[in-house]
């Protein structure tokens, strides 16, 4: 299976697709490593992101 749209990767792991967008992404990434990994460093990079919000606010 190809690599999936780095943009639908991003957005899904910010949780911004709806519902039948995150499930057809959902299926990709069942059968694409690769893709797994991406939305992995994608989540990573989140979890950052948000830690820094969170830093900030206090």
């Amino acid at each position: 299976m190809g690599r999936y749209d780095r943009t639908d990767l991003g957005a899904y792991s910010l949780g911004l697709l709806d519902a039948a967008d995150a499930a057809r992404v959902e299926r990709h990434l069942a059968a694409c490593p690769d893709c797994r990994q991406e939305v992995r460093e994608f989540e990573a990079v989140r979890g950052m992101l948000d830690h820094l919000v969170e830093v900030k606010s206090t």
